[in-house]
Protein backbone atom coordinates (compact mmCIF):
# COMPACT_ATOMS: atom_id res chain seq x y z
CA UNK A 1 0.00 0.00 0.00
CA UNK A 2 1.03 3.66 -0.27
CA UNK A 3 2.24 5.55 2.80
CA UNK A 4 3.35 9.17 3.06
CA UNK A 5 6.67 9.03 4.86
CA UNK A 6 8.52 11.87 6.58
CA UNK A 7 12.19 11.66 5.70
CA UNK A 8 13.63 14.96 6.88
CA UNK A 9 12.47 18.61 7.10
CA UNK A 10 11.01 19.60 3.76
CA UNK A 11 11.34 16.05 2.45
CA UNK A 12 8.34 13.71 2.48
CA UNK A 13 7.71 10.96 -0.05
CA UNK A 14 5.16 8.31 -0.93
CA UNK A 15 6.49 4.82 -0.28
CA UNK A 16 5.17 1.34 -0.91
CA UNK A 17 4.98 -0.58 2.38
CA UNK A 18 3.34 -3.86 3.45
CA UNK A 19 -0.37 -3.44 4.13
CA UNK A 20 -1.41 -4.08 7.74
CA UNK A 21 -3.44 -7.16 8.66
CA UNK A 22 -5.73 -8.07 11.53
CA UNK A 23 -3.61 -9.50 14.33
CA UNK A 24 -6.30 -10.06 16.94
CA UNK A 25 -10.08 -10.43 17.04
CA UNK A 26 -10.28 -6.99 18.66
CA UNK A 27 -8.50 -5.34 15.70
CA UNK A 28 -10.00 -3.38 12.82
CA UNK A 29 -8.57 -2.13 9.55
CA UNK A 30 -9.68 1.34 8.49
CA UNK A 31 -9.28 3.41 5.34
CA UNK A 32 -8.70 7.12 6.07
CA UNK A 33 -11.31 9.34 4.40
CA UNK A 34 -10.08 12.77 5.50
CA UNK A 35 -6.85 13.71 7.27
CA UNK A 36 -6.22 17.01 9.05
CA UNK A 37 -2.82 18.63 9.42
CA UNK A 38 -2.04 18.85 13.12
CA UNK A 39 -0.21 21.97 14.27
CA UNK A 40 2.68 19.68 15.24
CA UNK A 41 2.81 18.20 11.72
CA UNK A 42 3.61 21.63 10.30
CA UNK A 43 6.52 22.14 12.68
CA UNK A 44 7.88 18.64 12.09
CA UNK A 45 7.74 19.11 8.31
CA UNK A 46 9.40 22.51 8.56
CA UNK A 47 12.13 21.34 10.95
CA UNK A 48 11.03 23.54 13.85
CA UNK A 49 10.65 20.37 15.91
CA UNK A 50 13.52 17.92 15.46
CA UNK A 51 11.90 14.55 14.79
CA UNK A 52 14.25 12.13 13.02
CA UNK A 53 12.81 10.23 10.04
CA UNK A 54 11.81 8.11 8.39
CA UNK A 55 8.34 7.48 9.80
CA UNK A 56 4.73 7.31 8.63
CA UNK A 57 3.06 10.72 8.67
CA UNK A 58 -0.41 11.94 9.69
CA UNK A 59 -2.41 11.29 12.84
CA UNK A 60 -5.74 13.17 12.69
CA UNK A 61 -8.32 11.28 10.67
CA UNK A 62 -11.87 10.16 10.08
CA UNK A 63 -11.89 6.72 8.48
CA UNK A 64 -14.15 3.94 7.21
CA UNK A 65 -13.86 0.42 8.62
CA UNK A 66 -12.96 -2.05 5.88
CA UNK A 67 -12.28 -5.18 7.94
CA UNK A 68 -13.19 -5.98 11.53
CA UNK A 69 -12.35 -8.69 14.04
CA UNK A 70 -15.16 -10.60 15.72
CA UNK A 71 -14.73 -8.69 18.99
CA UNK A 72 -13.80 -5.31 17.52
CA UNK A 73 -17.16 -3.71 18.24
CA UNK A 74 -17.33 -2.23 14.71
CA UNK A 75 -18.44 -3.41 11.28
CA UNK A 76 -17.19 -2.82 7.75
CA UNK A 77 -18.66 0.40 6.42
CA UNK A 78 -18.75 2.21 9.79
CA UNK A 79 -17.37 5.76 9.66
CA UNK A 80 -15.28 6.41 12.74
CA UNK A 81 -12.99 8.81 14.54
CA UNK A 82 -9.52 7.32 15.00
CA UNK A 83 -7.81 8.66 18.16
CA UNK A 84 -4.22 9.60 17.44
CA UNK A 85 -2.88 7.88 20.56
CA UNK A 86 -3.03 4.12 20.97
CA UNK A 87 -4.53 2.68 24.14
CA UNK A 88 -6.22 -0.52 25.27
CA UNK A 89 -9.04 0.84 27.45
CA UNK A 90 -8.54 -2.01 29.87
CA UNK A 91 -5.46 -1.32 32.01
CA UNK A 92 -5.42 0.71 35.23
CA UNK A 93 -3.99 3.76 33.47
CA UNK A 94 -6.69 3.72 30.78
CA UNK A 95 -9.46 3.18 33.32
CA UNK A 96 -8.25 6.33 35.09
CA UNK A 97 -8.31 8.25 31.82
CA UNK A 98 -4.52 8.30 31.42
CA UNK A 99 -4.52 6.80 27.94
CA UNK A 100 -1.16 8.38 27.06
CA UNK A 101 0.33 6.06 29.69
CA UNK A 102 -1.48 2.90 28.57
CA UNK A 103 0.27 -0.13 29.99
CA UNK A 104 -0.09 -2.04 26.71
CA UNK A 105 2.05 0.43 24.73
CA UNK A 106 5.20 2.51 25.08
CA UNK A 107 4.58 5.92 26.61
CA UNK A 108 3.41 8.34 23.94
CA UNK A 109 2.42 5.65 21.43
CA UNK A 110 0.71 7.36 18.50
CA UNK A 111 -0.01 7.15 14.81
CA UNK A 112 2.19 9.27 12.59
CA UNK A 113 4.58 10.16 15.40
CA UNK A 114 7.10 7.33 15.74
CA UNK A 115 9.70 9.50 17.58
CA UNK A 116 7.34 10.11 20.53
CA UNK A 117 7.44 6.43 21.52
CA UNK A 118 10.20 4.91 19.41
CA UNK A 119 7.73 2.53 17.77
CA UNK A 120 6.14 2.73 14.33
CA UNK A 121 2.36 2.29 14.32
CA UNK A 122 1.68 3.60 10.81
CA UNK A 123 0.12 6.89 9.84
CA UNK A 124 -3.14 8.37 8.65
CA UNK A 125 -1.74 9.41 5.27
CA UNK A 126 -1.77 5.77 4.20
CA UNK A 127 -4.17 3.51 2.34
CA UNK A 128 -4.92 1.53 5.51
CA UNK A 129 -4.38 1.68 9.28
CA UNK A 130 -4.60 -1.14 11.80
CA UNK A 131 -6.49 -0.15 14.92
CA UNK A 132 -6.00 -2.47 17.92
CA UNK A 133 -8.61 -2.63 20.69
CA UNK A 134 -11.05 -1.14 18.21
CA UNK A 135 -13.98 -1.58 20.60
CA UNK A 136 -12.27 1.01 22.80
CA UNK A 137 -10.33 3.07 20.26
CA UNK A 138 -12.84 3.77 17.51
CA UNK A 139 -15.61 6.32 18.04
CA UNK A 140 -18.58 6.31 15.62
CA UNK A 141 -18.99 9.59 13.75
CA UNK A 142 -22.54 10.83 14.46
CA UNK A 143 -24.88 10.81 11.48
CA UNK A 144 -24.99 14.15 9.70
CA UNK A 145 -21.53 15.28 10.84
CA UNK A 146 -19.30 16.22 7.91
CA UNK A 147 -16.07 14.17 8.14
CA UNK A 148 -14.11 17.18 6.87
CA UNK A 149 -15.40 19.37 9.71
CA UNK A 150 -14.56 16.67 12.25
CA UNK A 151 -11.17 15.63 10.89
CA UNK A 152 -9.24 17.08 13.86
CA UNK A 153 -11.54 15.76 16.58
CA UNK A 154 -9.09 12.93 17.34
CA UNK A 155 -6.48 15.44 18.53
CA UNK A 156 -6.55 19.23 18.12
CA UNK A 157 -10.28 19.78 18.53
CA UNK A 158 -10.12 17.77 21.73
CA UNK A 159 -7.12 19.82 22.89
CA UNK A 160 -9.06 23.03 22.31
CA UNK A 161 -12.08 21.74 24.21
CA UNK A 162 -9.89 20.45 27.06
CA UNK A 163 -8.44 23.94 27.50
CA UNK A 164 -11.85 25.44 28.26
CA UNK A 165 -14.53 22.76 28.71
CA UNK A 166 -13.86 21.43 32.23
CA UNK A 167 -13.07 24.92 33.52
CA UNK A 168 -16.31 26.40 32.16
CA UNK A 169 -18.25 23.47 33.58
CA UNK A 170 -16.83 24.37 36.99
CA UNK A 171 -17.40 28.11 36.46
CA UNK A 172 -20.32 28.59 34.05
CA UNK A 173 -20.37 31.95 32.32
CA UNK A 174 -16.77 32.83 33.16
CA UNK A 175 -14.88 34.91 30.62
CA UNK A 176 -12.06 33.34 28.64
CA UNK A 177 -8.83 34.70 27.21
CA UNK A 178 -7.19 32.70 24.43
CA UNK A 179 -3.73 33.70 23.22
CA UNK A 180 -3.20 32.18 19.78
CA UNK A 181 0.15 31.51 18.20
CA UNK A 182 2.30 28.40 18.11
CA UNK A 183 -0.60 25.93 18.38
CA UNK A 184 -2.44 27.65 15.56
CA UNK A 185 -5.60 25.56 15.29
CA UNK A 186 -5.84 24.61 18.97
CA UNK A 187 -6.29 28.24 19.97
CA UNK A 188 -9.10 28.64 17.44
CA UNK A 189 -10.78 25.45 18.60
CA UNK A 190 -10.54 26.69 22.19
CA UNK A 191 -12.14 30.00 21.26
CA UNK A 192 -14.92 28.29 19.33
CA UNK A 193 -15.57 25.83 22.14
CA UNK A 194 -15.73 28.63 24.70
CA UNK A 195 -18.30 30.51 22.62
CA UNK A 196 -20.38 27.33 22.19
CA UNK A 197 -20.19 26.69 25.94
CA UNK A 198 -21.62 30.19 26.59
CA UNK A 199 -18.60 31.75 28.22
CA UNK A 200 -19.30 35.26 29.46
CA UNK A 201 -16.76 36.81 27.12
CA UNK A 202 -14.25 35.20 24.79
CA UNK A 203 -11.28 37.38 23.89
CA UNK A 204 -8.93 35.97 21.27
CA UNK A 205 -5.52 37.62 20.91
CA UNK A 206 -3.38 36.90 17.86
CA UNK A 207 -1.22 38.96 15.51
CA UNK A 208 -2.29 36.80 12.54
CA UNK A 209 -5.20 38.56 10.73
CA UNK A 210 -6.64 35.43 9.12
CA UNK A 211 -6.85 33.57 12.44
CA UNK A 212 -8.42 36.64 14.07
CA UNK A 213 -11.05 36.66 11.31
CA UNK A 214 -11.81 32.98 11.92
CA UNK A 215 -12.15 33.52 15.66
CA UNK A 216 -14.42 36.51 15.09
CA UNK A 217 -16.62 34.48 12.74
CA UNK A 218 -17.11 32.00 15.59
CA UNK A 219 -18.31 34.75 17.91
CA UNK A 220 -15.14 35.67 19.80
CA UNK A 221 -13.93 39.23 20.35
CA UNK A 222 -10.55 39.66 18.72
CA UNK A 223 -7.53 41.93 19.04
CA UNK A 224 -3.95 41.85 17.81
CA UNK A 225 -1.69 40.50 20.52
CA UNK A 226 0.49 43.61 20.38
CA UNK A 227 -2.41 45.86 21.42
CA UNK A 228 -2.94 43.86 24.61
CA UNK A 229 0.64 44.13 25.86
CA UNK A 230 1.09 46.24 28.93
CA UNK A 231 -2.54 46.27 30.05
CA UNK A 232 -4.75 43.90 31.98
CA UNK A 233 -7.45 42.28 29.84
CA UNK A 234 -10.92 42.70 31.30
CA UNK A 235 -11.59 39.01 31.75
CA UNK A 236 -12.61 37.03 34.80
CA UNK A 237 -11.14 33.73 33.71
CA UNK A 238 -8.16 33.04 31.50
CA UNK A 239 -7.29 30.04 29.37
CA UNK A 240 -4.03 30.58 27.50
CA UNK A 241 -3.11 28.41 24.54
CA UNK A 242 0.33 29.17 23.14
Amino acid sequence: MRQLTFISPGNLEWREVPAPRLEADTDALVKPLVVARCDLDLYIAAGVVNYPGPFAFGHETIARVVEAGSRSGVSPGDVVVVPFQLSCGRCNACLRGWTNSCESYPFGAAYGLKPTSGTEFGGALSDLMRVPFADHMLVPLPAGVDPIAAASVSDNIADGWRAVGPQLEARPGASVLVVGGLAQSVGLYAAGAAVSLRAGRVLYLDDHPERRARAEAMGAQVEPLALAEGRQPEVQFEIVVE
